[in-house]
């Protein structure tokens, strides 16, 4: 007999992790790109920067960067933009409402120059459809406005394969700028 319960134990154990739901979708990206000071007016707040295919440029430095004369010529001015796609099937009683969450910071006074700003939205949708052989999903959000996307990267594309309509997924979209100072090496 307890052989018969710990098959059917672990039959049952096996039948559920063949189960379709799609384990949640992660997805990040950075982009970097940097240019080098090649001159700089404290007084005016220009600063000219070479980048990367050579070309040069003059920037008005705004007021809210802090810290400016420590920037000597020489000295990298970093961008990164970061953008992340997440997407998670909704549990049973999941209160997640649409939501915009707004982050910027900048240096502290002492510090390098940097900056950063971000934005993060988080929407619970329900699936209408999914048609696997274009990679398109059909989805509406609290407006009841049907939409939709072509999924083009191979992650999303396997995500949206074990998607079926009325699934509820909360999809989170965050994107971020940060700039910053690197001393010359």
């Amino acid at each position: 007999m307890k052989t018969f319960v710990l098959s059917t134990l672990l039959a049952t154990a096996l039948l559920a992790g063949c189960m379709t739901t799609p384990k949640p979708l992660e997805m990040t990206e950075v982009e970097e790109i940097s240019a080098v000071v090649t001159a700089l007016d404290v007084a005016t707040r220009k600063m000219t920067l070479k980048g990367p295919a050579g070309n040069e440029f003059t920037v008005d430095v705004d007021t809210a960067v802090r810290n400016l004369p420590q920037v000597q010529v020489g000295d990298k001015v970093v961008a990164r933009y970061y953008e992340s796609i997440g997407a998670d099937l909704r549990k049973a009683n999941d209160p997640t409402e649409a939501t915009i969450e707004l982050a910027d910071a900048v240096a502290e006074k002492g510090k390098r120059p940097a900056g950063l700003i971000g934005a993060s939205t988080t929407v619970p949708v329900t699936i209408v459809g999914v048609d696997t052989q274009s990679n398109v999903v059909r989805f509406y959000g609290a407006d009841q406005r049907v939409r939709e996307i072509e999924i083009k990267k191979p992650a999303a594309q396997a995500f949206i394969k074990k998607l079926k309509a009325g699934d509820q997924v909360v999809v989170t979209f965050t994107e971020a700028l940060a700039i910053s100072v690197e001393p010359a090496k």
